[in-house]
């Protein structure tokens, strides 16, 4: 992993396990999985840009507010 893949990582996983109430595994189990809000793209492929760290933030967010999962 390139050291801007790894920072967003280490971005999207805080961002993901303080919406996983502190459960960073379920976080790292999610950032693997394909999300359909993402075009069946698992958040983990999205990290190697600064757009695809912000399109992985805004998801979170969005399951924050209850919009979709």
């Amino acid at each position: 992993m390139k050291s801007l893949e790894l920072r967003n990582y280490n971005k999207a996983l805080q961002a993901a396990t303080e919406f996983f109430e502190g459960d960073m595994e379920t976080a790292e189990l999610w950032m693997k999985e394909p999300a359909s809000s993402l075009g069946g793209k698992c958040p983990v492929e999205m990290l190697s840009t600064e757009e695809g760290l912000h399109t992985v933030l805004e998801v979170i967010s969005r399951m924050e507010d209850g919009s979709f999962q």
